[in-house]
C-alpha cells in the first residue's frame, strides 16, 4: 500500500505500486545567480487510468488539441502523512504505457522573467511623477537619506568649463528595491552586508539624457489664418481657433491673447525642443507662383527667429491665381529656453487669402527634454531623469554584481524570496548543525564513505574575479582564487562584472567623462563603461572612492572562509536516512555534522527515494 499521495492542479492523481517518485535536492552556493538550479524530480510514471487520462486533458492522444503538455501545472506531493512539496510545478512530457511527468519546486519562475526577457535597469517601472533629481552644482551632504545624490568625484571636467558638472548618482540599495518590486521578488542580503557595503555603494550616472517624449505632455491645436504679418516678423501667421481654451502641461502653456485666441506657446523648461508632427493642405490665392514654408518662430529683440521649419510636399496651380499647397511635417524644433514663446505662420508666400473658411489644421506638439543641462549661474530646469541614465546594464548581471562583490550567493527561501548567504555564515552555523552519525548507512566495513572526490566542478587552479574592461582605466583591479590542484584547468575567469574599475587621482574618483579639443571651452561627453563606486565622509560632504572596491580586497574581506574551503575541497557522497520531516525542512545554509569522520559538512545535493534513504552529496568545512 502506497503512504503518498501527488496533486496536480488540485486534483489526487494516481499511483500504482510501478510509480517511483524519487526527488532531488540541489544547493546553489556554488552557482551562478542566473543559474540557479531548482530542486527536480525524476521522471515519474503515472498508470493510464481514466482519471489520470481526465487530468492531462488526454494529451497522449493525436487527435485530441490541448495545450495541457506546454504549460506548467501546480503541484503538492506528500508522503507518511508530511507535505513534502507544497508548491511544485508539474509538466506533463511524454505518454505511452504510462504518462510521464516531471516536478520542479523550491524556484522562483519570476526570476526566470528577469534573466529571459534580457530586461536592463532601464526597463524598471518608473513612477508617477517619473524618478528623478534636481541638478545642481552643490555637492550632497554625506549618507543623505535622498536616493538620489551629487557626489564628489573627478569627470575630467576642466575648471574654465562652466557648462558641465558633476553627473548625480544613484544609490545601489534603491536599484536593488526598484528590481524587487518589478519582479516581485525579494531579495534578502545580510545585515552587515548592507551596512557595510551596499548601503554605501553608489552608481554614477555617465549620460544626461532628459526626459523623453511623454503623451501627457502633447497638445493637439487646431489654427486659424490670419491675413497679413507683424511688424518685423515677415510671415504670413495664424492663430489659434481655441478661443476661450486654456491649455497647458509641464513643458507647455498657451499664452499671448490677440483678438481673442491664444497666438502663442510659451516654453516652461529649460533645454525644451518640441516634436512638431501633422498634415495640412488648402488652396490660396496669388498673383506670382509662391514657395511657401510653414514655420514655427520665437521673437528675439523684435525680430523672427525660426525654431522650425518645413517645406511644401505639393504646389499646384488650379488657374486664375489659386494655388493647391500641402505640407506634412514630422520633425523638431531648435533647443528652447524657458520663456520662450514660439508662433506658427507661412513664410515666402506673398500676399494671400485663405479660401478654407475659419477653422483650417490641426498641429501636433509634443514637448520633451533631450538632454538635461546644468547652466552657469547653477540653476538647472530641475529635472534630471533617473531611469533613462542608468547604466545599461542587465538587471540580473546588476543583482549578480552585488552577490559577487559581497561573497554570497543565492539561495531559495520560498516562492516570493531569494536569500543571499555567504560561506562565513555557513560555518558560523556550525552550532547549529544537524547530527547525522547514526544515520549514516555504511557502505563499507571500513570507516570511509560511499565515495569520496577532491574537486568541484567549474574550478580552474586560478580564478579571476575580474571588472569590466574600459580602455580608459589603467592599473589592475583584479584579484583571483587560488585552487590547491595542478591536475585541473591552469586559469580560468569566474567573475567578470559588467561595471569597469575607476582610479583614484588626487583622492578622487576619476571617471574621464568629458572630453576637449584644442581650443574647446565647453566640453563634450563622452562614453565610458558603467562604474560603481563608495560614499565615504568629506567633512559632511558625500565623496566618492574606488578604494575598498579592488578585487584583491573584496576578496580578502567577503572570502575568507570560501576561499579556504575550496583551496583543498574534500567531497564525499553517503546513503543517509533522513525522514520526510527532515527532509521538507532541509536547509542549505545549516551544516551537518558526522561522528565518522570528525567533520562538519555543507550540503551540495540530496537525493530522495520514497525507502526513506537518501543519497548525500556534502563538502568538507574542515580539513
Amino acid at each position: 500500500m502506497r503512504n503518498d499521495l501527488l496533486f496536480i492542479d488540485g486534483e489526487l492523481v494516481d499511483l500504482d505500486d510501478s510509480t517511483k517518485i524519487t526527488l532531488n535536492y540541489k544547493s546553489n552556493l556554488f552557482t551562478d545567480l542566473s543559474k540557479i538550479v531548482s530542486n527536480n524530480s525524476y521522471t515519474i510514471k503515472l498508470p493510464k487510468t481514466v482519471r489520470n487520462q481526465r487530468i492531462i486533458k488526454h494529451s497522449d492522444l493525436p487527435a485530441c488539441i490541448t495545450d495541457y503538455p506546454r504549460k506548467f501545472h501546480s503541484a503538492r506531493y506528500f508522503r507518511n502523512g508530511i507535505e513534502i512539496i507544497p508548491n511544485g510545478k508539474a509538466v506533463f512530457m511524454s505518454g505511452s504505457d504510462s504518462f510521464e511527468i516531471a516536478l520542479t519546486w523550491g524556484n522562483i519562475s519570476l526570476l526566470s522573467g528577469i534573466v529571459e526577457d534580457d530586461k536592463t535597469l532601464n526597463d524598471l517601472k518608473d513612477s508617477y511623477p517619473e524618478y528623478y533629481i534636481i541638478w545642481k552644482r552643490e555637492i550632497s551632504n554625506y549618507q543623505d537619506s535622498a536616493n538620489f545624490i551629487i557626489s564628489d568625484m573627478n569627470m575630467g571636467i576642466r575648471n574654465y568649463d562652466t557648462k558641465n558638472y558633476i553627473h548625480p548618482c544613484v544609490r545601489a540599495s534603491w536599484i536593488l528595491e526598484r528590481i524587487s518590486r518589478d519582479s516581485g521578488i525579494n531579495f534578502l542580503f545580510p545585515a552587515n552586508i548592507i551596512d557595510n557595503l551596499i548601503s554605501k555603494l553608489l552608481v554614477p550616472m555617465l549620460t544626461k539624457k532628459g526626459k523623453g517624449e511623454d503623451d501627457n505632455n502633447q497638445f493637439g491645436i487646431s489654427y486659424e489664418y490670419d491675413n497679413g504679418t507683424r511688424p518685423n516678423h515677415n510671415y504670413g501667421y495664424v492663430l489659434s481657433a481655441l478661443a476661450s481654451t486654456y491649455k497647458n502641461t509641464d513643458y507647455l502653456e498657451t499664452v499671448g491673447l490677440y483678438k481673442n485666441k491664444y497666438e502663442g506657446m510659451k516654453i516652461l523648461k529649460n533645454n525644451t525642443k518640441i516634436h512638431i508632427r501633422g498634415r495640412m493642405f488648402f488652396d490660396f490665392t496669388g498673383s506670382t507662383m509662391p514657395n511657401p514654408r510653414f514655420v514655427a518662430y520665437k521673437v528675439v529683440d523684435g525680430a523672427a527667429e525660426e525654431v522650425f521649419s518645413v517645406s511644401y510636399i505639393d504646389l499646384e496651380n488650379k488657374g486664375s491665381q489659386t494655388w493647391f499647397v500641402s505640407f506634412e511635417y514630422d520633425d523638431y524644433t531648435t533647443v528652447l529656453s524657458a520663456g520662450d514663446v514660439i508662433y506658427f505662420a507661412f513664410a515666402d508666400t506673398g500676399f494671400f487669402t485663405n479660401n478654407w473658411g475659419i477653422t483650417t489644421f490641426v498641429v501636433g506638439l509634443l514637448a520633451f527634454t533631450e538632454e538635461t543641462s546644468v547652466f552657469e549661474d547653477g540653476a538647472s530646469d530641475g529635472y534630471f531623469p533617473i531611469i533613462s541614465n542608468l547604466p545599461s546594464v542587465k538587471q540580473i548581471d546588476f543583482l549578480k554584481a552585488l552577490a559577487s562583490m559581497s561573497g554570497t550567493f543565492a539561495v531559495v527561501k520560498d516562492k516570493a524570496t531569494i536569500q543571499f548567504v555567504s560561506m562565513d555564515e555557513v560555518i558560523s552555523n556550525k552550532s547549529k548543525a544537524l547530527n547525522w552519525t547514526r544515520k549514516v548507512i555504511a557502505s563499507y566495513p571500513e570507516n570511509k564513505p560511499k565515495t569520496i572526490s577532491f574537486f568541484l566542478d567549474g574550478f580552474a587552479q586560478k580564478n579571476m574575479y575580474k571588472w569590466k574592461e574600459d580602455d580608459s582605466v589603467s592599473g589592475s583591479y583584479d584579484g583571483y582564487i587560488y585552487v590547491d590542484d595542478e591536475t585541473i584547468e591552469v586559469s580560468k575567469d569566474s567573475v567578470t562584472l559588467p561595471l569597469a574599475a575607476t582610479e583614484m587621482r588626487v583622492d578622487k574618483a576619476y571617471i574621464p567623462l568629458y572630453e576637449y579639443g584644442d581650443n574647446d571651452e565647453v566640453g563634450k561627453l563622452g562614453k565610458v563603461e558603467p562604474r560603481i563606486l563608495l560614499e565615504i565622509n568629506n567633512n559632511g560632504k558625500s565623496k566618492a572612492t574606488f578604494n575598498g572596491l579592488g578585487w584583491s580586497t573584496l576578496l580578502d574581506r567577503n572570502y575568507q572562509s570560501y576561499k579556504k574551503v575550496v583551496r583543498n575541497p574534500v567531497i564525499i557522497t553517503e546513503r543517509i536516512s533522513i525522514s520526510d520531516i527532515d527532509l521538507k525542512e532541509l536547509d542549505v545554509k545549516v551544516p551537518v555534522y558526522l561522528g565518522q569522520y570528525g567533520r562538519y559538512y555543507a550540503l551540495i545535493s540530496v537525493k530522495s527515494e520514497d525507502t526513506g534513504v537518501c543519497e548525500c552529496k556534502l563538502l568538507q568545512l574542515e580539513v
